[in-house]
């Protein structure tokens, strides 16, 4: 895989993302967010976006409803581009990078 240096505006990014991420919750390493959708109720369906906090070992880590609240918010500033409501993404914090998990999709989100 060949990829390319980031970009300082890459690279100022990834550095506020962590440390926006690190004042929410310490030791977390990965983000994953996943679509959820419910059944068609009277407004039509909904869908959510499970949020997934883990360590350096990919175990999760014990967070609030807050403090997942607040990794979404984080990430959600970082990459507006991103289609949350669609696809399944993980944040790797150390390297900063916003990968697309859905197959169809493109590997990488800038």
């Amino acid at each position: 895989m060949n990829r390319t240096r980031p970009t300082a505006a890459e690279a100022v990014r990834a550095v506020m993302v962590a440390r926006n991420l690190r004042a929410v919750v310490p030791d977390v390493e990965t983000v994953q967010t996943t679509p959820v959708y419910t059944e068609a109720g009277p407004r039509g369906p909904r869908v959510a976006v499970r949020v997934h906090l883990a360590d350096v070992l990919r175990l999760p880590l014990a967070a609030d409803a807050d403090q997942h609240r607040a990794a979404y918010d984080a990430l959600r500033r970082a990459y507006p581009r991103a289609q949350w409501q669609s696809g399944e993404y993980r944040y790797d914090v150390r390297a900063g990078r916003l990968l697309r998990l859905t197959p169809d999709a493109p590997a990488d989100v800038r």
